[in-house]
């Protein structure tokens, strides 16, 4: 599409929601990248992309598609980059499209803790619109075990701050990742952060436990152990009854899931809960994806 202008540096990630975005690199692999679920990005050193060759990226890009409308900024952690040079991002991105009406990023604890609000309020002018933000889980325990920077509370107060700013908070949770033992403390207190934080979207995916991770080990040597599709519906369900009903979007449409949902609450969550506790009381597997076509 770009004859080569634009290069892209290992495995690049986006959400769902982006699949209608141009994806740049802004910065490469992730800040943080200690996860032990996690298996992206470990070919690859976190650093900001030398702002020379964006520059000329996306020149390149714009000449190919001039009317570009969203643009998403990869890897991981776009954030991290000092406020200066994420402005100067973000006006470039503006004098190349004009039709730019929006732009997103990931976003972290580490990185966001890091930038005022004053500055994120800058970043929204520039039409940064949309900030995902990693909860994974609301439970101290399995966020300790994850071995995750930051703590459940600090991603609240991270949301918190992206909402004041006028931006739009995207949260994603994992299902499964307090596996069988810490399954029930894992859904309540991630049901009670999203409550506390109320993003104006909720991301669940589901545990995918991949071949060089240390989680992977750790169920290797049966220390993890992993829950089933039954046991992640009804996780997911505690999860949901136990959320408030704050407006936001729900998606568990990630190629991860076994079951599909994409719905607005409060509105559609009685259907959802009803929809999970039917395939619950039937222990009827058809509608679900099966493990073979799941993926990350």
């Amino acid at each position: 599409m770009f004859e080569g202008a634009v290069s892209y540096e290992g495995v690049v990630i986006r959400p769902p929601s982006e699949a209608g975005s141009l994806i740049l690199q802004a910065t490469l692999g992730c800040s943080d990248n200690g996860c032990i679920f996690c298996p992206a990005y470990k070919e690859k050193q976190f650093r900001i992309k030398d702002f020379a060759v964006f520059e000329r990226e996306v020149s390149a890009a714009a000449k190919v598609m001039p009317d570009i409308r969203r643009v998403f900024l990869a890897d991981g952690d776009a954030l991290a980059i000092p406020a200066a040079g994420f402005l100067k991002i973000l006006d470039l991105l503006s004098e190349k499209f004009k039709a730019l009406s929006r732009v997103s990023a990931y976003g972290s604890v580490k990185s966001l803790e890091n930038k005022t609000l004053a500055e994120l309020r800058e970043f929204k002018a520039r039409k940064l619109g949309t900030v995902y933000l990693g909860f994974e889980t609301g439970d101290e325990k399995v966020y300790r075990l994850i071995n995750k920077y930051g703590s459940p509370g600090g991603n609240v107060e991270t949301c918190l701050k992206v909402k004041e700013a006028g931006l739009t908070a995207n949260v994603t949770v994992i299902l499964g990742l307090g596996g069988k033992a810490l399954s029930e403390a894992h859904a309540v207190n991630t049901a009670r952060v999203l409550t506390l934080a109320a993003p104006s979207q909720v991301a669940a995916l589901t545990l995918m436990i991949e071949p060089g991770t240390p989680l992977h080990d750790l169920r290797a040597s049966g220390e993890f152990r992993e829950i089933d599709e039954f046991e992640i519906l009804s996780e997911q369900k505690i999860m949901l009854e136990n959320m408030g009903d704050f407006r936001c979007q729900y998606f568990s449409n990630h190629a991860s899931n076994f079951l599909p949902v994409a719905a607005r609450f409060p509105k559609d969550k009685a259907a959802v809960i009803d929809a999970l506790n039917q395939i619950l009381l039937s222990r009827n597997k058809s509608g679900l994806t099966p493990d073979f076509m799941r993926g990350l």
